[in-house]
């Protein structure tokens, strides 16, 4: 990642510097041995200077101070990260940044303590310099290896930060797509499961809800991440309505309607309001998993829900279409002609009795090409029914009239003229009238 190789480079300058500062600070390790005379006469000599805003003078002793007595005490460390953040406030150099990095890797080099001494550099980075590509890189760095090696030291309040500083990498293009919703997975599923357990006494819950809608705005949302921050919850809280709601907005924008977790949520949506509408949703989906039987019961408890002629017609519809795609076209017919009769506006149920007709094999060739006058019969009736389905429906009525009958066909069953009255046989059994091929 680019972000990284930023983060690398300022290490390694940060790194070239420290060593520069402090060529024997290391004396404590090699021999060197400290003479605690002289470092409480630096430490006093600076700490006086300091106290009477006399930074200049104080560093100077400051400094000496760190290069005979690095180990004499942490308050050094501290003190000169104050001196410097002064330095940095009053004149806006960042290289004072970089040097109050090398105090801090100089700390925890003598003290110990990195995950909060790491911890305190991305405060620090983020603060002062978050809107410089390769401090913010840093920053982001920091919290994301902090995030991996110890994440039990990190508040809530650092996931929030490093989803902050993803969100602004990625706006300035030094971070992918990928590597964006990794941070967010990281930081809204951290987050949300300590606010969810009590673990940890985050701040607030808008912090969630900031991170959760530019994760969803962002256009880094994948069906992956959303199962991977919801499935446990989605399980857990299914009585909650808002939770549910949300989840199956995020995977409808997505585009996973065909994912385990969408299943799951319609369940959980059935469990929470057995209503009609969750009721033919969850039935959809099973056709769509080839749950034919799972599917049935679904429309049939839709049918029993709800006793308005209106939804049992719809309800009837969809069944009919189901049983059409499964290649059943008399039951489909069946079916659609109950939902025309609960609802004699619903033209979609005289569409689908259309498409059961055209193509339906019951005889000879001629036969077969005879019920596909009456599928246009029904066609234009769609049309008269109900004039939005106009294009929807002259569409198949040219396709279909590609496949009436020729006129020599006729002419061998002694029919001779259009418009005379026709029955067509089988199973279809309906009354038409006789209309040649176009040729």
């Amino acid at each position: 990642m680019v972000c990284r190789i930023i983060a690398t480079a300022c290490l390694s300058v940060l790194a070239l510097g420290l060593s520069a500062r402090t060529v024997t600070d290391t004396g404590a390790t090699s021999g060197h041995q400290e003479d605690s005379t002289g470092c409480a006469e630096l430490t006093s000599l600076y700490k006086y200077h300091y106290l009477y805003k006399e930074s200049d003078i104080a560093l100077g002793f400051w400094r000496q101070l760190l290069v005979k007595c690095p180990s004499t005490s942490e308050d050094l460390y501290k003190d000169g990260e104050t001196i410097y953040s002064e330095l940095y406030n009053n004149t806006g150099d960042v290289a004072y940044i970089d040097t109050i990095l090398m105090v801090l890797t100089q700390r925890t080099y003598y003290f110990n303590n990195k995950p909060s001494t790491d911890l305190h550099k991305s405060e620090l980075l983020f603060e002062l310099a978050g809107d410089d590509p390769a401090y913010l890189g840093l920053c982001y760095n920091i919290l994301m290896e902090a995030a991996e090696s110890f994440p039990d030291q990190m508040g809530c309040d650092h996931f929030v930060r490093m989803a902050t500083a993803a969100a602004s990498l990625y706006a300035m293009g030094i971070i992918d797509a990928g590597e964006l919703e990794h941070a967010f997975i990281t930081a809204i599923g951290t987050v949300d499961y300590r606010l969810a357990t009590g673990s940890e006494n985050c701040s607030s819950a808008d912090d969630i809800e900031n991170m959760e809608t530019f994760y969803r705005t962002s256009g880094a949302m994948t069906c992956a991440g959303i199962e991977t921050l919801y499935t446990w919850k989605v399980d857990r809280d299914f009585h909650d309505t808002v939770l549910i709601g949300k989840v199956n907005t995020m995977l409808t924008e997505a585009g996973c309607t065909g994912s385990d977790l969408y299943y799951n949520v319609a369940v959980k949506m059935f469990a929470n309001d057995r209503s009609a509408d969750n009721a033919v949703r969850l039935a959809e989906l099973n056709v769509e998993r080839n749950n034919i039987e799972r599917a049935i019961s679904y429309y049939t408890e839709a049918y029993n829900r709800d006793t308005s002629r209106l939804v049992r017609s719809e309800v009837i519809t969809r069944v009919a279409m189901m049983e059409l795609s499964r290649g059943k076209r008399q039951e489909a017919r069946d079916r659609a002609e109950h939902a025309w009769q609960l609802n004699n506006r619903n033209a979609r149920a005289l569409l689908l009795i259309a498409d059961c007709y055209a193509g339906a094999e019951f005889g000879n060739s001629f036969d077969n090409h005879t019920a596909y006058w009456v599928a246009v019969d029904y066609l234009e009736a769609a049309i008269k029914n109900d004039p939005s389905l106009r294009k929807e429906a002259e569409g198949k009525i040219r396709a279909y009239s590609k496949l009436f009958p020729t006129r020599e066909e006729c002419f061998y069953r002694r029919i001779n003229d259009e418009g005379i009255v026709f029955n067509v046989g089988g199973w279809i059994s309906e009354v038409t009238r006789v209309r040649f091929r176009r040729e």
